[in-house]
């Protein structure tokens, strides 16, 4: 029996079921062979984000859509962005985007998102859609849609979306699934494109960090031919540019080239970063101390490809040793010459943290290493045993300054007269101890004991010579001369004294100045927290020796016989960047804003070490008063003859009843106003300074927690010469 004809409309049918199967099967395959041409001629390595519009309205033809557009999600802190970055019509080309900032309010699209950020496709139809995504499918006439997802590390990046027209587009699973391949391949190659942005941009940070810190970064091929080099490098070695530099054998900048081979061999048998000193010779000719961390480097296989490493010049910290040293020696010999030692005191060991002359003056054997509070006690005269215990444990207890005159038994019933002066160690408002001098006053007390009798011997002479009227007058005649020989005598005294505590005071202040300024570096680089801390006790004791200098030199100077004469010719500006730069460790810890607002022009006669004085104290104060992350703004202003110059900061502030007295000597507003290394002297000397130059200053604050103001005019050129001041001998 003959199988009967298919019908001509059954035959349309199968031929129309045929053909749509084909077109299915020859997208699919348009996309596959999109994704190979794609992935071999690595078209989203270099620019991505430029290449995903290409992408974006191959796929729209192939897939023979209304729209195809590519949605950027970015975040910001708790904030999502939404971009419509690329848009591609199959009758227009490219368009531009819609806003799609409303998208973070619709309650649709986080009911999709939920969806889509488990990397799940979204097919929407636009019976099925609401709020913003109807709005927009009407708007581009579209019946339907399918939102393909971008995900990185289980966030949503971004979305492909493509509309069709036809509300019955049948989005086979085939082609969902290549398009899933599809946004998988474009989110890696954003993913490694960002990944080699931060590469790019931490390689720049690492340079940038190493040129400003000044060490040298260097690394060689494995013969030892330097490939990369620093710019700190470059700069120390004399060299004109990295190309000179680079090509040339670590072992020409060796300093001994007899030492590479060694070098080599002990780097090569070791394992991980070696440190070693040694000296680089530049192309001067100049000999670098140095000290040297690095390590060889290996490629993927294991296979050696050179070292690298990075060198810090050590010349300067080697100079600084030795002047340390030289320093040590000329403090002591000066406590010898003033028969005077230096000591602190801390109250929870109670004991004493002395000089070698205080070992001396007590008569303790130096063997002894420490002194205790008992000794103090237990070798002063017995008369004397009460005012120590008095005066001490009272300033201990009240946090006061103290200052009084005791007695030290010795050998065969003799004693001596010793003078104790002292200041209160804080330390973040807690007593900690105290620290001070101890000074032999004995030959004092001799002269004003002869003094004293002599005195007496005179009276007894003048009566007993009163009715010798004429005998008395030549014998005043003569003592009277005799105490102008005297007085001559003690201002030539004063005089030399003045000059030597000048000379000491400089000679110990020049070599504390670099150590304030190079020691925050060397502490930044060290990471053992034991050294650290080491480091940051050093810094700060450093800081307080140089403060202490200065103080005493400032007060030497203005209490002598004599004015200074230095007196020259300042730019303004440069003086406050110094002074900026010997405060940077503080401003760094503090990531304070330092902000300068001064002509490079102006300038004013006067004495370099009294400009410090004014401008280091109130900056210095700033700094130390700002709260972190705060602002000091720092500006000077040309007026006519003078010139204006305030220094603002917006800290801890000053109460108002404290105002009036914030220049007064050994004054300080409270507890919060000053630390370990304050003497309640600074604004006093500066009040000093300024008046002796004819200017005026003044202070504002709002209050606690408001900020401080200080505004301090100063003559261009003040009437200040060398003369004498008023002295013991005024005829």
């Amino acid at each position: 029996m003959n199988k009967p004809e298919p019908t001509k409309e059954k035959s349309t049918d199968f031929s129309m079921i045929e053909n749509k199967i084909n077109n299915e099967n020859s997208r699919i395959s348009s996309l596959l062979w999109l994704i190979q041409e794609i992935t071999r001629s690595h078209l989203l390595d270099h620019d991505p984000e430029e290449r995903i519009q290409q992408i974006i309205s191959r796929v729209g033809k192939v897939m023979n859509i209304q729209y195809s557009s590519f949605i950027e999600i970015t975040s910001d802190t708790d904030k999502v962005k939404f971009c419509e970055r690329y848009l591609w019509s199959n009758r227009y080309g490219y368009l531009i985007g819609t806003d799609f900032e409303n998208l973070k309010n619709d309650s649709f699209y986080h009911t999709v998102s939920s969806t889509l950020v488990k990397n799940q496709q979204v097919i929407v139809k636009i019976n099925e859609a609401e709020g913003f995504f109807h709005e927009l499918m009407n708007d581009r006439q579209s019946g339907s849609m399918v939102m393909v997802p971008l995900i990185n590390k289980g966030s949503l990046i971004g979305i492909l979306a493509f509309f069709d027209q036809s509300v019955n587009r049948n989005w086979i699973q085939a082609e969902i699934t290549t398009l899933m391949i599809l946004a998988g391949i474009i989110e890696t190659g954003i993913s490694r494109k960002k990944i080699e942005d931060v590469l790019k941009s931490s390689k720049k940070k690492f340079q940038s960090l190493i040129d400003q810190i000044g060490d040298m970064y260097f690394m060689t091929d494995k013969s030892g031919i330097l490939i990369t080099v620093s710019s700190s490098m470059v700069r120390a070695l004399g060299y004109e540019s990295c190309r000179e530099l680079e090509g040339t054998s670590f072992e020409n900048i060796l300093h001994s080239h007899e030492y590479w081979p060694i070098f080599l061999s002990d780097i090569i048998s070791s394992e991980g970063v070696k440190d070693y000193e040694i000296q680089l010779i530049s192309i001067d000719k100049r000999i670098l101390y140095s000290s040297i961390s690095c390590r060889l480097i290996y490629d993927e296989e294991g296979l050696l490809q050179g070292i690298e490493g990075v060198i810090r010049d050590i010349s300067r910290r080697k100079q600084y040793g030795d002047l340390l040293s030289d320093m040590e020696w000329k403090l002591e010999q000066a406590q010898k010459i003033a028969r005077m030692g230096v000591w602190s005191y801390d109250t929870s060991l109670r004991r004493f943290r002395a000089s070698p002359e205080i070992f001396s003056l007590l008569g303790i054997p130096s063997e002894q290493n420490v002194i205790m509070y008992e000794d103090f006690v237990n070798r002063s005269f017995p008369q004397d045993t009460e005012k120590i215990q008095e005066f001490f444990s009272h300033a201990l207890e009240k946090g006061s300054d103290f200052d009084f005159e005791f007695r030290i038994q010795l050998e065969d019933n003799r004693f001596r007269f010793l003078r104790i002066k002292g200041k209160p160690l804080m330390k973040k408002g807690i007593i900690q101890g105290s620290f001070g001098i101890l000074q032999d006053i004995t030959e004092r007390k001799d002269v004003e004991k002869h003094l004293m009798k002599y005195a007496a011997e005179l009276e007894q002479k003048t009566l007993e010579l009163d009715a010798m009227r004429t005998q008395l007058l030549d014998m005043n005649r003569e003592l009277d001369i005799r105490v102008r020989r005297r007085t001559l005598q003690i201002e030539e005294l004063l005089r030399q004294k003045d000059e030597f505590i000048q000379i000491i005071g400089h000679d110990l202040k020049t070599p504390l100045t670099p150590l304030v300024a190079i020691l925050p570096h060397i502490r930044k680089k060290i990471s053992d927290p034991e050294i650290g801390e080491l480091l940051d006790n050093s810094i700060e004791d450093v800081g307080t020796i140089r403060k202490l200098v200065t103080t005493i030199l400032e007060l030497a100077k203005m209490n002598s016989l004599y004015m200074v004469s230095d007196i020259q010719e300042l730019y303004v500006k440069d003086m406050i960047d110094h002074i900026i730069s010997d405060h940077a460790y503080l401003i760094h810890q503090k990531s304070l804003e330092i902000s300068t607002n001064i002509s490079e022009e102006l300038s004013l006669m006067m004495s370099p070490m009294h400009f410090e004085t004014i401008a280091g104290n109130l900056i210095g104060n700033a700094i130390k008063y700002s709260y972190i992350d705060g602002k000091v703004i720092i500006q000077a202003k040309d007026f006519k003859d003078n010139i204006l110059m305030s220094i603002q900061d917006f800290g801890i502030g000053i109460e108002k009843e404290h105002i009036n007295r914030i220049f007064e000597e050994f004054y300080r507003a409270d507890n919060s106003r000053h630390e370990r290394g304050s003497h309640g002297l600074g604004l006093a000397i500066v009040k000093r300074v300024v008046e002796m130059y004819l200017g005026n200053i003044t202070v504002s604050s709002e209050g606690t927690g408001k900020g401080t103001t200080f505004q301090i005019q100063l003559k261009k050129n003040p009437d200040i010469h060398m003369k004498k001041k008023t002295g013991l001998n005024d005829d």
